[in-house]
């Protein structure tokens, strides 16, 4: 392919000092390097394919990005600096791109977005969970990516500072499906409940589990606080229409229960 990626780290990790890198320190992060150039690469081919269900049934690396592989070509005298080879493994089914083009995209996005993720600005996930992997007495970096002696990205920094990863706000969902799995005292406490789509596996009370067990067998309507640790706050029988509550009871217990609450945000 003739694409390559030269990584030059240094620092006061154990080992650099001796142009040396260690597999317990730098084993995890190469393998988060290599996933970032694979998820790289497939957001490159969903872009490019006109095929909205690209993707879908591979879940989120499609297969011919998984096929893309770096492969250690050379260490350099007098550094720790390893020289890798973009390489592709046979079986690709996707004409539109050949992989001497994808790799020469691949990498040379790949060191974009370090240097975009390492001032702080959002720009690949993949790339910021790998700038995260890297052990503390690493203090400069270098990526520099060319193909057939033409150099396509060259960036080189010390500090980082990483955006923070926003926190995800719960939000009250609706789901239908079949309960697939309870846990109940003395583990935690929780009800999934399998959608067409996905597993939704949600904390709970006991009183939410002992009725989830009666209704295993039948298809259900819950509603759950979705968020980083869904919640149930709900569950019933999907072919018994939900319970009518009065309207004076509501504004009974609006009133004896969020009295406080309605107060503050009259303010």
């Amino acid at each position: 392919m003739g694409v390559k990626l030269k990584v030059t780290f240094d620092g006061e990790e154990p080992g650099l000092a001796q142009h040396r890198l260690s597999l317990s320190a730098f084993g995890e992060p190469l393998k988060l390097l290599l996933s970032a150039l694979q998820r790289t690469a497939s957001g490159i081919l969903a872009a490019a394919l006109d095929d909205t269900e690209y993707g879908n049934k591979g879940g989120r690396l499609a297969a011919e990005a998984k096929l893309l592989d770096l492969e250690l070509a050379s260490i350099e005298q007098g550094s720790a600096a390893p020289t890798f080879e973009c390489v592709a493994r046979p079986g690709s089914q996707v004409d539109l791109h050949s992989f001497d083009t994808l790799g020469e995209q691949t990498v040379q996005r790949l060191v974009q977005d370090l240097d975009a993720e390492r001032q702080g600005r959002p720009a690949n996930a993949s790339v910021r969970r790998y700038l995260r992997s890297l052990p503390p007495g690493v203090r400069t970096q270098r990526y520099t990516a060319w193909a057939n002696g033409k150099v396509l990205a060259d960036v080189q920094f010390g500090e980082l500072s990483l955006s923070e990863t926003p926190v995800q706000a719960a939000r009250l969902v609706k789901i239908v499906g079949r309960i697939v799995g309870v846990g109940f005292d003395p583990g935690a406490s929780h009800v999934a409940v399998r959608t067409s789509s996905r597993t939704v596996r949600c904390s709970a009370s006991s009183e939410q589990v002992e009725r989830a067990l009666l209704l295993r067998h039948k298809d259900v309507v819950a509603a759950v606080l979705d968020g980083q640790k869904p919640s149930l706050v709900w569950i019933l029988d999907a072919a018994t229409p939900p319970p009518r509550v009065p309207i004076e009871s509501t504004i009974d217990h609006l009133r004896t229960n969020w009295a406080e609450t309605m107060r503050i945000l009259a303010q």
